[in-house]
């Protein structure tokens, strides 16, 4: 046996920053992104370790993720040195190794790059198709940078490419959503099928976000209503090009899920490495251990593996992350697998409110000798939030 585990690094670098994004980045500068690879590289050899010693079996990697900030501002040296040093672990032959990208840092070369580091999945952060929203919220990549980076991706890369957009950005009309979507699911990649993947996220407004500032203050107009419907029109045309919606914001081709984020999705472990990088590891009664590493890139640089903050998070807590996490999947959540992870059923008010969504086809319920599985309707899943108030 070996214990299953998955990896996320954080690139804390950006050459500029959305007007959105909270995020933690800082600009990249001199020397600083050799050195910060190399604690990476510490921190990994630590966790890896720790883990081993914890958990008492060895460690087997099934997903890595690097994002950030902007990973494909790394160069070829130190993409090459952060693979080179994870490949030395046993990583599963069926792994899934996935790099956050930039438009406009697109190349054929850094294609070529991140093939000879193993990755087989990459996730462009488009956002928009329009000029006039990019402009509007300061991406560094323009609209024809967009389209530059799906030419190349789509014409060399033979792994597998998500898409990122956010909608209702500012400037975002239907119009211009709807022909950047169809834009997009009009391309073939290089097994000529489409993009298996697409992340359509409906904007959220972070405080002391500049984007959130103007909008405050009245200096960029802003309707949530507007944007809700939006993105319902959004998802309608995803689903009708052949999309599944397995999770609130993440849509695919039959079979082309995002394996590392089903590890949040689906509560198991990961270790996070970085500055800013978030790991959670749970104990056998169903409690966990979740520790942050610093903000301080400095002192992450000196000291990586002692400068993370720690927190337990009580069984309780971890019961209700595994409904909120798990239910926002089209699978929902296994009562038999809430039972091997915590030792007990579901909460009986949780059951009762179960029974009542369910009364009001608002939810689900798939029983097998394997499983039992819960999850929200299509509807159901536009209710979420008020579904996790009611079990508080």
């Amino acid at each position: 046996m070996a214990k299953q585990i998955s990896l996320y690094f954080h690139i804390p670098f950006c050459l500029s920053k959305c007007d959105y994004c909270d995020f933690f980045s800082i600009k990249c500068s001199g020397s600083i992104a050799i050195e910060y690879v190399d604690a990476l590289c510490v921190e990994l050899d630590y966790r890896i370790k720790a883990l081993e010693q914890q958990s008492n079996e060895p460690v087997q990697i099934n997903t890595i993720y690097i994002g950030g900030g902007t990973p494909s501002l790394l160069n070829a040296i130190q993409l090459k040195k952060l693979s080179s040093k994870i490949f030395k672990y046993n990583v599963n032959p069926d792994y899934e190794f996935t790099v956050e990208v930039n438009p406009d840092d697109v190349t054929p070369h850094l294609l070529q790059v991140l093939e000879e580091c193993k990755v087989n999945r990459i996730s462009c952060g488009v956002q928009s198709f329009s000029q006039t929203v990019l402009k509007s919220v300061h991406r560094r990549a323009d609209s024809a940078q967009v389209i530059a980076a799906l030419d190349c991706m789509t014409t060399l890369w033979k792994g597998k490419i998500s898409v990122d957009l956010i909608c209702g950005l500012p400037g975002e009309t239907e119009q211009s959503l709807l022909e950047g979507l169809k834009k997009l699911c009009d391309y073939k990649g290089f097994d000529n099928q489409p993009i298996p993947h697409i992340s359509f996220y409906s904007l959220s407004l972070e405080e002391n976000t500049p984007l959130y500032n103007r909008i405050s203050t009245g200096q960029t107009d802003y309707d949530s209503d507007f944007s809700d419907s939006l993105w319902l029109k959004g998802r309608d045309f995803l689903l009708s090009q052949g999309y599944e919606q397995y999770e609130v914001s993440n849509f695919c081709l039959k079979g082309n899920e995002c394996r590392h984020n089903m590890v949040y999705w689906q509560s198991k472990d990961y270790l996070g490495i970085g500055s800013g990088a978030t790991g959670t590891l749970h104990n056998k009664d169903g409690s966990a251990i979740r520790y942050t590493g610093t903000s301080d890139i400095a002192s992450y640089i000196k000291e990586s593996v002692n400068t993370c903050t720690k927190e337990i998070i009580s069984a309780q807590t971890a019961q209700f992350e595994y409904f909120m996490m798990g239910l926002r999947t089209s699978n929902g959540i296994d009562r038999h697998c809430f039972k091997s992870i915590f030792g007990t059923d579901f909460p009986q008010k949780t059951q009762k409110i179960i029974a009542q969504w369910q009364e009001k086809g608002l939810m689900t319920i798939k029983k097998d000798p394997d499983c039992e599985l819960y999850s929200l309707t299509k509807e159901g899943l536009l209710f979420l939030n008020t579904f996790l108030e009611q079990i508080i």
